[in-house]
């Protein structure tokens, strides 16, 4: 494909340089008949013509006026004019066919065989008429030797003429043979990439399940044991999350549909944010420094979350390759006319790399010692997307390395500057004295103490603050008892070898410890805490108040207690995802699954947030959110609603802020994102944190492999074989591969028996709405459907069903109708003894519309409008009440209590068992 695509560019150039060799022959030319123009005394009209024409010629080149093909017959005009009024005129005709072979072999380097044909009759015109007035003249020989040499003249200019006409037709075959090859590698190279953006999208509805999952069960009291388990369960599905985000990010690169976004940013929110997605990340036990200048602007303009992409790239990348050391960040700028040059500086003291490697780094999915051997992970995208996002913002990408010591990437971004006052301020810096009993004695690499004090250096000048490194007890002591010492910045391993001394200390000036993220030890609780990693502005927080009691060092976990919520998606397992995270901060979550429902539900009830999926059957996310506009436009009500949705090309964010939205949130949900979300759109009084108590960490749990764990704790793992009266052999029978589904629902049961039970609900109205778009050719609806059964089946392990709908889906949305026609019946068959038989197996058989979540029916809905509501204070002591909505008009109000009295029906939500 490479070799190709370069033998085509060489004949590209070939036809490139013929543009240049012409105008350079016309110059050359006219040059020459000027002069001879003088010397023989021809018609001196002809030298403003032919100056003119050089200059004109030069000037089209030069500006790049026109097409190519244009400019060519533009140059080959003037310059077969040239020959022609050389051919009449030269004294002897033997010297104008050189010249017609030179014109013809140049025209045959452009391609064009118009051209050469062109020039070929324009030079025997001129020689002819040479002829012509030489034989009226009474000046032409007609010796024999003398005619066989110009008949010879004639033969020769003929077969220079044929041989580049040969040479033009086969050069335009071979570029048009080499342009439908590349057409077709580039045809072939975007199906590539929608195929991997395709997949990058399905992939994240389950990474989401699981990120969500794992989040709620993180906050749950469980034992430290099984804590661990899901911590894992976590960090992987955050990795897969993030080559999702690599995937779908290098296809909008190479696609060329990378959008870039011109909006305020603060850089010093940037690097805190960053700073806290890094400290959960970073397994590698390596030292990361954060040195932001505190001269950077404090607001600029550009498109912040690809700076924090470019940055998190940099950073892991320097991870990855370093074994030990750590990766210094340094950031800073450069004042330019339109604003300032960002500069991002990434060092790290791994293992370098090659010039080849350099070379090389910048190809897709190429990675060093990318073989079998290889201990870095990641998918090789990293540097190409710093590279095309860096790029797609103006700036650029400079690596330096050598092999063995490590790597410095730099990063230049032009920015505009919205707020030109430094980014880390200090109030009274004039007022404080800062000691530092930093000798980072718990770091080993001399390189990374060198990046320590590099940022300690740059923050202190910055500040303009007094600041005193003392390197002992002793000399700290010198220090307190002659200076006012108002901050005391101490590292950990000076800490622990002087705890008595820096916890008097702290009982009469204010002690910062920098703390390692293995510090196992127990702080007093006088002394703030100043978790590594850190950069300049949270250093400067401690700066800022001059008694640090004045900080909630105990601050907790974020809560909004009392706050309502909407969550509007089609997808079940969406809900029961947002559900579970939205009541961690003790929101009362109310559900509905469609853009209509949740219309009717606001026109009764009022909800302070709105969180609204943008792709749903019938009515999409954006007409639900301006249909909910206009009425409480009407009502006079303030309406805040988000964006929910995987949509995850860059232009996504801008599109629903732009179409109305307050806010955007990407699935999967990232807490960290939707506390961002929330304190944004949420006033200061309807946040709480809660208090915490300071406590000794204990140490993380053993995991244990899969072949250390005992049976007895395999419960559900669906590994071991299948008791007698298997709840899934008819299942099995179906070909469902449970073990697949189990491993979805993380080995949970229970968990797999909701997703079945959900499968199957309202059976009978999934496969009506099939069967309906299907009858009417309503291929968008339909694909919307069929793309729904095609994950869900995916999910509880029903491959089989799952790929007969995909390949529906793709064939609906390219409204192949024939595909269609021939696979419906097939699988619509399949789907249904599937959905039947998981229905007899949960208890769905009874009645499609029963539901096992807390339901409220309203007897004006008739079920049509059905709305879950959950309230975080009843998951306990749930309870369950109907309204039937029989003939009889009866308003008997049924109520089944949780717990079994006696004579009491046990009841199971469902029919499954509990």
């Amino acid at each position: 494909m490479t070799v190709r695509m370069k033998e085509s560019r060489i004949i590209s150039e070939i036809y490139s340089v013929s543009h240049l060799v012409t105008v350079m022959t016309i110059t050359v030319f006219s040059a020459v008949l000027i002069l001879l123009n003088r010397i023989l005394e021809w018609e001196l009209w002809t030298i403003p013509v032919i100056a003119a024409g050089t200059v004109l010629t030069l000037a089209i080149h030069i500006s790049g006026m026109g097409s190519k093909r244009l400019r060519i017959y533009i140059y080959g005009t003037f310059l077969i004019f040239e020959a022609f009024y050389y051919a009449v005129n030269i004294d002897t005709i033997y010297d104008s066919s050189a010249l017609i072979v030179v014109m013809v072999f140049i025209f045959a380097m452009s391609g064009e065989r118009p051209l050469v044909v062109a020039g070929a009759l324009g030079g025997y015109l001129g020689m002819i008429l040479h002829l012509i007035n030489t034989g009226s003249e009474g000046g032409l020989n007609m010796e024999a030797s003398n005619i066989v040499r110009t008949g010879w003249q004639l033969i020769l200019v003929l077969l220079a003429v044929l041989l580049a006409d040969k040479i033009s037709s086969a050069w335009r075959s071979t570029e048009g043979m080499y342009q439908k090859q590349i057409s077709e590698i580039l045809e072939e190279n975007e199906r590539a990439n929608n195929f991997l953006a395709n997949v990058s999208h399905e992939i994240r509805t389950p990474v989401n399940a699981v990120m969500g999952l794992a989040a709620i069960m993180e906050k749950e009291d469980i034992p430290e044991e099984f804590k661990a388990n899901v911590k894992a369960i976590a960090d992987a599905g955050h990795r897969v999350a993030e080559q999702i985000g690599d995937i779908m990010d290098y296809t909008e690169i190479d696609m060329k549909k990378l959008n870039v976004s011109s909006e305020r940013y603060m850089m010093s929110s940037v690097v805190n944010d960053l700073i806290s997605q890094l400290r959960f990340t970073n397994d590698y036990g390596l030292d990361l420094v954060v040195d932001l200048i505190p001269e950077v602007p404090s607001e600029l303009i550009g498109d912040s979350s690809k700076i924090k992409r470019i940055l998190w790239h940099l950073i892991t990348n320097g991870f990855k390759f370093t074994r030990t050391g750590g990766v210094y960040v340094h950031i800073y700028t450069k004042p330019r006319e339109y604003g300032i040059n960002l500069i991002l500086e990434i060092t790290d003291t791994g293992i370098g790399m090659s010039s080849f490697e350099i070379e090389h780094i910048y190809e897709k999915f190429y990675q060093s010692d990318s073989g079998r051997s290889r201990t870095a992970g990641g998918l090789g995208l990293g540097i190409p997307i710093v590279n095309g996002f860096a790029r797609a913002m103006g700036g650029f990408l400079h690596i330096e390395s050598t092999p063995g010591k490590g790597t410095v990437v730099r990063v230049s971004l032009p920015q505009e500057v919205a707020d030109p006052s430094p980014c880390i301020t200090v109030a009274d810096h004039d007022k404080l004295l800062v000691a530092g009993f930093l000798e980072f004695m718990t770091t080993r690499e001399p390189r990374v103490k060198e990046f320590y004090m590099e940022m300690v250096t740059h923050l202190v000048t910055g500040l303009d603050v007094v600041f005193h490194r003392v390197r002992s007890k002793e000399e700290l002591e010198r220090l307190d008892s002659r200076c006012s010492i108002t901050h005391l910045f101490v590292g950990t391993g000076e800490y622990l070898e002087n705890k008595e001394y820096i916890d008097s200390l702290a009982g009469k000036i204010n002690v910062i410890l920098v703390e390692d993220k293995d510090f196992k030890g127990e702080a007093s609780r006088n002394i703030a805490l100043l978790k590594k990693p850190f950069c300049g502005a949270q250093a400067a927080n401690f700066l800022n108040y001059s008694n640090l009691s004045e900080i909630d060092m105990d601050e907790g976990r974020m809560t909004c207690p009392g706050i309502s919520v909407l969550v509007v998606d089609d997808d079940p397992m969406n809900l029961l995802v947002a559900k579970g995270i939205f009541e961690t901060y003790g929101m009362k979550v109310t559900t509905v699954t469609s853009g209509a429902d949740s219309i009717e539900l606001c026109r009764k009830e009022s909800f302070d947030i709105i969180f609204m999926d943008h792709m749903m059957p019938g009515m999409d996310g954006v007409e639900a959110m301006k249909r909910l506009r206009l009425d409480a436009e009407k009502m006079k009500k303030d309406l805040c609603i988000v964006a929910l949705t995987a949509n995850a090309i860059s232009s996504a964010k801008e599109m629903f802020l732009s179409e109305g939205f307050d806010a955007f949130l990407p699935k999967p949900i990232e807490l960290m994102e939707l506390e961002r979300v929330l304190k944004r759109i949420l006033p200061h009084s309807a946040i709480v944190y809660e208090k915490r108590e300071r406590k000794k960490p204990s140490a993380p749990a053993e995991v244990k492999a899969p072949a250390e764990v005992s049976p007895a704790e395999n419960i559900s793992a669906g590994t071991a074989p299948a008791p007698e009266g298997d709840p899934f052999a008819e299942l099995k029978a179906l070909g469902v591969d449970i073990n697949e589904g189990l491993a979805y629902c993380q080995d949970d049961r229970d968990f797999y028996m909701s997703i079945l039970a959900e499968y199957a609900r309202d059976r009978s109205a999934k496969l009506s709405d099939i069967w309906g778009f299907f009858t009417s050719k309503d291929w968008k609806n339909y694909s919307i459907k069929v793309h729904a059964v095609k994950s869900s089946s995916k999910m509880i392990g029903a491959d089989s069903v799952s790929e007969q709908a995909k390949v529906l889906e793709l064939a609906s949305k390219a409204e192949d109708a024939d595909t269609v026609n021939r696979g419906h019946a097939a699988f619509m068959d399949s789907y249904k003894k599937l959905m039947d038989t998981i229905a007899v197996m949960t208890g769905e058989g009874g009645s499609d519309s029963e539901d096992e979540e807390v339901l409220e029916f309203a007897p004006e809905e008739n079920g049509d409008g059905e709305v879950l509501e959950f309230a975080p204070e009843e998951s306990d002591d749930e309870i369950l009440e109907f309204e039937p909505q029989d003939d009889s008009g009866d308003d008997e109000v049924l109520e089944f209590p949780p717990d079994n009295g006696d004579g009491a029906e046990e009841f199971a939500p469902g029919g499954s068992d509990i």
